[in-house]
């Protein structure tokens, strides 16, 4: 009966560590929450509003997908509302929830059109690239936080100038997130494993015990009596 309940801990001992196991991998919770937003007619530029990288935090990578290479510049909020004055465009406000990006269009009767969208002089950084562009959110954050500072800049979204000024935007962020249950399903395992393997152990020598104290006890047996005859020197026997 002993031996069975041992094995009966170390099996859920070893279930209790499995379970741990899979809350840190295959049931483990996301680590990054991504907000998306897709654009079907969003005009020639698409404006991402000071501070809506940092919602999910200063970590994280944006995604910008256009029709051709795409053209992330920055500049002041008072310079790009300046250069887009009177020119339909969208502005990208904030996340309405941890998937969605939420958007307002401007001045939707508006011009349909830039021209020569990079070269103005407002501008403080343009990078151009193929599509999709990417960003790191931490190279933005020490560049807006360091010796040049400039903080909270809008990001002016643009392709051509003609053809929208993006087509998706993506922000993804990480999140510290795990199951809580973990550590408990760990320490629980192990415990309940160690109990059984002792439990066994002692079962064991205790059979080994029973086993030896049920061994017949086996008498000593009589030393042979040798009977020694003297002989003379003859070899005839002594009586």
């Amino acid at each position: 009966m002993q031996r069975l309940l041992a094995a009966l801990l170390i099996l859920i001992g070893v279930i209790g560590l499995g379970l741990g196991r899979l809350g840190e991998t295959t049931w483990a919770p996301d680590t990054e929450t991504t907000a998306t937003v897709e654009l079907s007619d969003p005009g020639p530029a698409v404006v991402l509003d000071p501070g809506v990288l940092y919602v999910g935090g200063e970590e994280g990578e944006v995604v910008i997908e256009g029709a051709s290479d795409v053209s992330v510049i920055t500049a002041t909020d008072g310079d790009v509302a300046a250069y887009l004055d009177g020119v339909r465009h969208t502005r990208i406000t904030g996340a309405s929830d941890w998937t969605t990006l939420s958007t307002q269009e401007v001045h939707p009767d508006g011009a349909a059109e830039l021209s020569d969208p990079t070269g103005s002089d407002l501008w403080r950084g343009v990078d151009t690239a193929p599509s999709p562009y990417t960003l790191d959110i931490a190279e933005f954050w020490a560049a807006e936080n360091g010796q040049d500072e400039q903080v909270y800049r809008p990001l002016l979204i643009v392709t051509d100038g003609t053809a929208p000024g993006a087509e998706k935007v993506s922000i993804t962020w990480p999140v510290e997130a795990e199951n809580e249950w973990v550590p408990f399903a760990y320490a629980g395992g192990a415990a309940i494993a160690v109990i059984g393997l002792v439990l066994l152990v002692v079962s064991i020598g205790g059979r080994r015990r029973d086993d030896e104290e049920a061994e017949p006890a086996t008498a000593d047996e009589d030393p042979e009596t040798v009977t020694v005859t003297d002989t003379d020197t003859d070899g005839e026997a002594r009586r």
